[in-house]
């Protein structure tokens, strides 16, 4: 026989369960790490984008600083032998010397090239030391956020526990009938399928009962499970 009492038991916990599991499956923490998640995606793609283009530029600056020391380097073989007595025609040296000159050009020109490129290389060099630092910042909050989910999560996880161990013992003082009769109407009338009747206040229904419905649960006797005629929800009175 069903104990009234522990069948508005046995709604009270599992709307208790529903909440919890609610809180549960949408904690703040989720919803930021998500949040998170997107931030980094984005900030790590654009970090990508930045990075390869710098080392684009850094490489090109480097092919020009070893085209230019390349450069340099034969100008000054040209310049040992135009003094160290390997060139004796006149006109051979005035040919080496004008050679040395266009070297001297093409190295400053090359010189030129790569001090721009690291003019452009710069401001992007500072970009990504500020998108490290924004990882970095962002590594910490995943990591606040993680323990406080795994904190709350925990606590969570207690008191469902708690609820669920409590709601099993309200529900062994119900018939079974009567049990999956309430699971079939909270499918329906959802966490007040079953209400305490209360003559003060149109019989404790959700729709209030009319007068007659209300008249008939007056004179019922305490303990009466029964439907309320006008709203087909279970009504329990226990006084």
């Amino acid at each position: 026989m069903t104990n009234p009492g522990a069948l508005l038991d046995v709604q009270r916990l599992d709307n208790m369960l529903e909440q919890l599991r609610y809180r549960h499956a949408h904690l703040s923490e989720r919803e930021a790490l998500a949040l998170l998640d997107a931030d980094e995606a984005t900030l790590a793609s654009a970090t990508k984008q930045t990075r390869d283009q710098r080392d684009v530029l850094r490489t090109r600056e480097r092919s020009l600083e070893d085209d230019a020391n390349d450069v340099e380097n034969k100008a000054k073989e040209l310049d040992t032998r135009l003094y160290d007595g390997s060139v004796t025609s006149p006109k051979d040296a005035t040919a080496v010397g004008h050679e040395i000159e266009v070297l001297k050009e093409r190295q400053a020109h090359l010189e030129d090239e790569a001090i721009e490129l690291m003019v452009e290389i710069e401001p992007l060099d500072e970009q990504l030391v500020q998108a490290e630092a924004l990882l970095g910042e962002m590594t910490a909050k995943r990591g606040e956020l993680d323990a406080s989910l795994a904190a709350n999560t925990a606590q969570l996880d207690v008191e469902i526990a708690a609820a669920e161990q409590e709601r099993a013992a309200a529900a062994a003082s119900v018939d079974p009938d009567q049990l999956e009769h309430y699971g079939q109407l909270r499918i329906t009338y959802g966490p007040d399928a079953i209400v305490e009747f209360d003559a003060g206040k149109d019989g404790g229904c959700p729709v209030a009962m009319s007068a007659v419905e209300l008249d008939r649960w007056k004179h019922l006797p305490s303990g009466t499970i029964d439907h309320c005629v006008d709203c087909g929800r279970l009504v329990i009175k226990l006084d």
